[in-house]
């Protein structure tokens, strides 16, 4: 199946219809009654987590989802119908985005987790609910809230044990071949791989998993190459296995240590943005496992705690294509040099270069030689490393904050000549009118379930205005009769409105 991992999609809630007023009439009864049913529910959004999906790509070429409307209220007291509500499957290790703003609404992390994304609107009601000691014959109805409508960004994160990871054309493709039953293509040519590969290995009992991701270049974290795509997926993993190609001659030594440039770039740019303090680490971490080997750690601090850490190996692979023991630690000697220079020319402290050559492993992913010997070792490094927290996105996400308005704002000479222009107001009698916009999520609902020209129903918008103090708030503000509200619209696809105060 081809691998999918980020989409943007449309989703719409349904429509709760309208409510009516009707009246009922029976023989030899001279008074009828309201029995004016309500409009129904549509249906909500909802997103499903489920384990057996690993992929987007089902949303790959169908953007839109509109979940049904509901009906209409009915005469007889009957009510109108709900609609289904809409699912949509997602694979765990789904983030939910706003496009717009890029902030996280959402982050699936077990399966059978459900989020709405868009809940149905207030149903419209019929005039069998405003019937009082007052009114017995109430002509007054609601109408439906419209359905919501939202842009937004899916991003699957993957989870791997082992990430196989750096430049194009190395053999990280051949080598999750050869120690699973991936068919990953290879090719001669840089950038074969164009969607990561995701092979699952089983040493005796215990299972782990292996992903090869497109090969980064140097300006990866600035967009070049496939490797942006992919380097949010790298801090995932537990085991970062840096693939090179001993065939290259020296230039793969001179090139080995930009790629931990480009992932420190792309954590400060995508996690540490706000945060004041903070430093990378290469360090010695002492582990009671086999052989009594010690490991090389990544880590990321901020406040001084470790926000990340990943345990790093060398793997270097096409041995066959040399076949000189002699040229082979000639090479090990000049990485375990070039990596003491990394680290002193970027003020890291230094690891030992016995450290060093521990994790350095040879393999030729053509022959399948010391192949066998590097999987034993991946292994038994996962089976004695300790469960890691994966990194929260949101722990460090810079948040777009909400814009901050005025409730009430004065928009006269703007708005005023354009209600002339249109005929809502004369010109003569608007001479000591203002108009005001109004920005608040509840007024604008108010406003939208209101039928026109019903009088009973603006009764009744005002006295909830008034219940909500929403009128001392506008006579806070010197509006004045016949002043004109804008009322912001809140809900997609739907214009503003003009009220008369």
């Amino acid at each position: 199946m081809q691998f999918y991992d980020e989409v943007k999609i449309t989703v719409e809630s349904g429509k709760w219809w309208n409510g009516i007023a009707s009246g009922r009439r029976a023989p030899n009864i001279p008074h009828w009654w309201p029995n004016g049913g309500d409009g129904w529910r549509g249906g909500a959004i909802i997103l499903c987590a489920s384990k057996d999906e690993d992929t987007l790509l089902e949303y790959k070429y169908k953007k839109s989802f509109k979940a049904d409307n509901g009906e209409d209220g009915r005469t007889k007291d009957q009510y109108g119908a709900d609609a289904d509500n809409l699912t949509l499957i997602v694979p765990v290790e789904t983030i939910i985005k706003d496009t717009d703003t890029g902030k996280i609404l959402h982050h699936f992390t077990r399966d059978g987790e459900k989020w709405t994304a868009l809940e149905w609107g207030v149903w419209g009601k019929g005039n069998i609910h405003f019937k009082d000691a007052i009114t017995q014959y109430p002509t007054m109805f609601l109408l439906w809230e419209p359905g919501q409508k939202s842009e937004i960004t899916l991003e699957l994160q993957l989870l791997g044990d082992v990430w196989l990871i750096w430049n194009p054309s190395v053999g990280k493709s051949s080598l999750i071949n050869c120690v699973s039953a991936t068919k990953a293509k290879v090719a001669d040519y840089p950038f074969t791989t164009l969607v990561p590969n995701l092979g699952s290995i089983v040493v005796w009992d215990f299972r782990f998993n292996m992903v090869d991701i497109p090969g980064i270049i140097k300006g990866a974290s600035e967009g070049k190459g496939l490797g942006n795509d992919f380097l949010r997926h790298v801090l995932k993993s537990r085991v970062f296995a840096m693939v090179m190609d001993m065939a290259r001659y020296e230039e793969w030594i001179d090139e080995t240590f930009e790629l931990f440039d480009e992932m420190r770039y792309y954590i400060e740019d995508k996690f540490l943005a706000d945060v004041n303090e903070y430093h990378f680490a290469f360090e010695q971490e002492k582990e009671n496992w086999i052989n009594n080997s010690d490991l090389i750690a990544f880590n990321v601090y901020v406040n001084d705690e470790i926000f990340l850490s990943k345990k790093i190996i060398f793997t270097l692979n096409k041995y066959d294509l040399i076949s000189d023991e002699e040229v082979k630690e000639e090479y090990i000697k000049q990485l375990v040099a070039k990596f003491a220079t990394y680290l002193s020319d970027r003020q890291f402290d230094q690891i030992s270069e016995h450290l060093i050559r521990d994790n350095i492993f040879v393999t030729s992913a053509g022959t399948m030689q010391w192949v066998n010997e590097w999987k034993l070792h991946l292994a038994s490094l996962l089976q004695h490393l300790p469960k890691q927290k994966m990194p929260e996105i949101e722990a460090f996400h810079s948040e777009i904050e909400d814009e901050e308005y005025d409730m009430i704002t004065d928009i006269t000479e703007i708005e005023k000549p354009r209600l002339i222009e249109h005929d809502y107001l004369e010109e003569i009698t608007s001479k000591y009118i203002n108009v005001f916009l109004i920005q608040n999520a509840e007024i604008c609902r108010l406003t939208f379930i209101i039928p026109r020209w019903n009088d009973e129903a603006e009764l009744r918008f005002w006295k909830q205005m008034q219940q909500k103090w929403f009128i001392d708030l506008l006579e806070q503000e010197w509006l004045r009769k016949w002043d004109v509200l804008k009322i912001k619209s809140y809900y997609a696809g739907y214009d503003d409105r003009y009220v008369v105060y």
